[in-house]
């Protein structure tokens, strides 16, 4: 988390540089961004070997905006579209798909569409099988921080509040984390079958992440397994998926070395997701194979994650600082032992009288402890004037000017009266003239009112339509799909 005045490549080139020095000079293996030009070009400096894509979701809400009209005169376009994008497991089955929905929707001259297709590389999922990502293929993880951030944060929070408050959400995840390993630990959840293998699943992988594997499981049911090399090569075929009308009959090839534990499927769902995909599954419960092999379990997804981590309550204790999770800690580590040496000492009269002496020896000691760490000369900027020195102009610190980060400058706003901001415009209609709706998403347009307004007599007339109301498409229009922002325009 950082603060910048200016989003342009040579501030985030600062944040990337800076926040590796923080991970110990430890670079990335991957990293998803939206399509921000001047972080794109940070990213290729300082992070060269990084496997960098687009979100998919700001994608497809541009392609939301851009294909509005085919979504609304094609019910099933929308569907195939987004199951050719996030149900393609290799690359010639995204391509052969994407061309097969073009020419049957005839879009072979819609620009959106070529703009995508173009930038495919950038974005589609079936394009970094072979990465790991964790199965994330938009931002979704920067998204739920900022979401966070709303929550203990607003516009005109000061920096001092602004730090204070980011201390307090830091120390509510951790919190959150550890109810998590918690439940992971004293609770198991219901096994969906009897393979031996989901109970080792169980046992070694959080509640959250067996939940997925569950999923795999359940899903490696579909299809059936064929045998092309004893103990080598299996293939898996899945001809129909009810949950999945848009769903096309694939097969998926699963090389086995039962020496060495490897089940590796062309599909690349391991390397991915970080979980071995149904496939793999299907051919491992065909060869009855009883447990999961050690390389294919992250460590990351396992129940003593944080063991190493997380270091015992009696050594968190002892680290320096005065947070309110250090008191606790302090708390929690003396407060037994003290509980149980008065609980003995109150057995015997002996006893009790020489832990009151030494309790108030203690005592004392500690208050000198105290009283001297609190006289002790800091590293903490005192703002005003010094004893010693006589009196000097105190120093002030205020909080940074507002600066706008991306897009055009904005006009001072008008000021507008509470009963104004209370009025909430809505849209209307050209169509039928209701309200919340627009005219190309009204449930009362059909295609022969489109055809008659535009005086076409068929579909292919209307995208020809379209096509030439698109004519003046030029390089801005491109960028505006390429990245919201110029290098120029953040300077």
């Amino acid at each position: 988390m950082a603060l910048l005045r200016s989003e342009n490549t040579t501030n985030f080139c600062w944040l990337f540089e800076t926040w590796l020095k923080a991970m110990y000079g430890k670079h990335p293996s991957a990293i998803i961004t939206d399509q921000d030009c001047a972080m794109k070009k940070a990213i290729k400096i300082v992070f060269p070997s990084a496997v960098h894509r687009c979100c998919k979701w700001h994608i497809m809400r541009k392609a939301k905006e851009k294909l509005a009209i085919h979504y609304r005169l094609k019910p099933n376009f929308k569907g195939e579209l987004e199951s050719i994008i996030n149900n393609s497991k290799t690359i010639p089955d995204f391509e052969n798909s994407w061309a097969a929905m073009i020419e049957k929707y005839k879009l072979k001259e819609n620009n959106h569409l070529k703009n995508m297709y173009e930038a495919r590389s950038d974005w589609v999922p079936a394009y970094f099988r072979g990465v790991f990502f964790a199965e994330m293929s938009t931002t979704q993880r920067s998204e739920s921080m900022n979401a966070l951030l709303k929550m203990w944060l607003s516009a005109h929070s000061s920096i001092y509040k602004f730090v204070m408050k980011i201390d307090g959400m830091i120390e509510s995840i951790w919190q959150s984390e550890g109810d998590e390993d918690v439940k992971s630990i004293d609770k198991n959840p219901l096994l969906w079958s009897k393979y031996e293998l989901e109970a080792h699943a169980c046992e070694v992988y959080t509640n959250r992440v067996f939940k997925e594997f569950k999923k795999l499981l359940i899903n490696s049911t579909l299809g059936k397994v064929i045998e092309k090399a004893r103990d080598v090569s299996y293939e898996v075929q899945i001809g129909k998926n009810s949950n999945n009308p848009n769903w096309v009959p694939k097969s998926y090839v699963v090389l086995v070395d039962l020496k060495e534990g490897i089940f590796s499927c062309d599909c690349k769902g391991f390397e991915f997701e970080g979980l071995l995909c149904s496939h793999a599954l299907k051919v491992m419960c065909n060869l009855g194979i009883e447990r999961l092999p050690p390389h294919y379990i992250l460590k990351r997804w396992c129940k003593n994650a944080n063991s190493e981590v997380k270091r015992p309550i009696n050594e968190r204790s002892r680290d320096a600082g005065d947070s309110q999770a250090l008191k606790m800690f302090r708390i929690a580590t003396l407060g037994p032992k003290f509980d149980h040496i008065i609980q003995l000492a109150s057995n015997d009269a002996l006893a009790f009288s020489m832990l009151d002496e030494i309790s108030g020896e203690l005592l004392s000691q500690v208050l000198q402890i105290v009283s001297d760490n609190l006289t002790q000369p800091s590293d903490i900027v005192t703002v005003g004037p010094k004893v010693d020195e006589g009196p000097r102009k105190a120093l002030k610190f205020q909080d940074p000017p507002q600066s706008q980060c991306k897009g055009r400058k904005r006009k001072p706003a008008r000021w507008k009266p509470a009963i104004e901001k209370a009025l909430v415009k809505r849209s209307t209609c050209g169509n039928c003239g209701k309200k919340d709706h627009n005219r190309r998403t009204c449930p009362k347009l059909e295609l022969p009112e489109v055809e008659e307004e535009y005086g076409k007599k068929n579909e292919e007339d209307l995208e020809q339509i379209e096509v030439e109301e698109s004519a003046d498409f030029d390089q801005t229009e491109r960028k505006d799909f390429e990245g919201d922002n110029s290098e120029e325009d953040l300077d």
